[in-house]
């Protein structure tokens, strides 16, 4: 190495150093020049070391829980938002500590478009990670929706207006739309009777189409390879059994009937006789909310069952597993008749005369019924 090599030393200052004697050759040491270079370096490196540092813990603490207090804050993130929009979404909720970050975030791992919209429900001891984990999981709130056994898609549609998944007009129109026969190879031309009964998990803001298909696939599961084996087996089609399914589903309100009132319809189908069925009247009649009259009674409707014999056109209802087990399954009674008893049950009769006397010993239990409770006139 020589001086020259030092060329941020004035090469004029040294040359008379060693002229005049101030500085010897042998006295100069660049090693000394080198260390002071050493130096330097480590110096720039150490501070390079704790700005690493530092940033490092600045975004660890806005990445960082706003709170370790569990507190849940719900967010509704619409359709078509872009991830800034959803940050500063989250900061105004007081959820992260930093959009910005959260952007960064977001666009550093390329799924800022794989954020899902929906009603979302986070806690403030959530990390910004964990947030934007559930976001692009799609991990929204589940609201239920409870179908009772034995309700129509009319009532369907309406418990879906009053638990504001949306109108039940618009749920009408999605059920009545033709494809659903086509995707499902589903006979007749209206869904009644293939939207299970069930509690249902849906999404908030779940569409219309999304809780109908969730409804015919479980059907689809509930009706097994057996069952289909069954409804042949006594000479039934899949749609014969939940149309007869679906009486029986309104005849039986106690649940060890229900095999036996699927026997009095058997029974009589067999002999080719008429179902006599009362909520089959009522369904053609658009089920008004009062009890059957004798003019209904001759009122033709397809789904008259005192008029015309056989299965009416389509269920009337949507049945439960038990009913349509029940269908597939009947008793081996030898009953054509049965009325109601009072409290839920029913007189079973196998000739006329029996079933007579069985509606005559009905109709007196009425009559005591309503004068026990018709109030003296002393009590006013």
């Amino acid at each position: 190495m020589t001086l020259n090599s030092f060329n941020w030393i004035p090469l004029q200052s040294i040359k008379e150093s060693l002229r005049t004697g101030a500085i010897r050759l042998e006295q100069w040491q660049p090693h000394k020049l080198a260390n002071g270079h050493r130096l330097l370096v480590s110096g720039l490196l150490l501070s390079l070391g704790l700005s690493a540092l530092i940033c490092t813990l600045t975004i660890l603490h806005y990445a960082s829980p706003v709170q370790q207090k569990s507190q849940t804050v719900t967010v509704e993130v619409p359709n078509g938002v872009t991830s800034r929009a959803i940050s500063r979404q989250l900061s105004r909720a007081g959820l992260i500590r930093s959009s910005t970050l959260f952007n960064y975030w977001v666009q550093w791992q390329g799924i800022s478009h794989r954020l899902k919209a929906g009603t979302y429900q986070f806690n403030r001891s959530m990390s910004l990670q964990q947030i934007i984990d559930q976001l692009q999981s799609g991990q929204v709130v589940l609201r239920q929706l409870a179908i009772p056994e034995g309700w129509t898609v009319n009532q369907i549609a309406d418990l879906w207006e009053q638990t504001s998944f949306g109108s039940a007009e618009s749920f009408l129109q999605v059920a009545g739309e033709v494809r659903w026969q086509r995707t499902y190879n589903l006979p007749g031309s209206a869904l009644e009777g293939y939207l299970f009964p069930e509690t249902y998990r849906l999404a908030d803001g779940s569409s219309a189409e999304t809780a109908i298909k969730t409804m015919l696939n479980h059907f689809q599961d509930q009706w097994t390879p057996r069952m289909g084996l069954a409804a042949t087996q006594i000479g039934l089609s899949q749609r014969e059994a939940i149309i007869l399914a679906s009486i029986i589903e309104k005849e039986a309100q106690i649940d060890s009937e229900r095999e036996i009132i699927s026997s009095v319809f058997h029974n009589r189908l067999r002999k080719g006789w008429k179902l006599d069925a009362d909520p089959t009247v009522l369904y053609g009649l658009g089920n008004p909310p009062r009890s059957l009259t004798r003019v209904d009674l001759r009122t033709d409707t397809p789904y008259n069952t005192y008029l015309h014999k056989g299965l009416p056109p389509g269920p009337i209802c949507n049945p439960g597993q038990a009913s349509i087990m029940a269908a597939l399954r009947p008793a081996k009674t030898p009953y054509f008749y049965f009325v109601a008893s009072g409290g839920g049950g029913h007189y079973f009769s196998e000739t006329l005369d029996q079933h007579q006397r069985m509606v005559r010993r009905y109709q007196k239990s009425r009559r005591s019924q309503q004068i026990a409770k018709t109030p003296d006139s002393d009590d006013y």
